[in-house]
């Protein structure tokens, strides 16, 4: 468990931006112990939270404002049809759309 007294903004984004790539589906399919790295993640904030909740204000807030990835998280897909690798669409002409969610997020429109 890592000892930090004071988290930056910068660092806490970074740790949320990688469980929201560590935590897709497809990625948690594509090799047998890649949920490894999703239980660390979650292990070190648990920690972090739990033992220095005082100076790390900036990862309780990325949390916060990245809690699409943990409400996504418990509502993985059992289906593997519904697992599959987001693919470009570069020869069928289509655009993808990126807009904001209320939450912060993004979601991705493919018209």
């Amino acid at each position: 468990s890592p000892y930090l007294k004071q988290m930056s903004m910068v660092t806490a984004s970074k740790l949320m931006h990688l469980l929201e790539a560590f935590s897709t589906p497809w990625f948690l399919v594509a090799n047998q112990t890649n949920y490894h790295l999703v239980f660390f993640l979650l292990e070190i904030f648990n920690n972090i939270i739990q033992y220095q909740f005082d100076g790390n204000a900036h990862l309780v807030y990325s949390i916060i404002r990245k809690r699409h990835v943990f409400h996504q998280l418990s509502n993985l897909p059992e289906d593997p049809a519904m697992i599959s690798k987001p693919k470009k669409r570069e020869n069928s002409g289509d655009q993808m759309e990126v807009a904001p969610t209320s939450d912060g997020g993004r979601y991705y429109n493919l018209s």
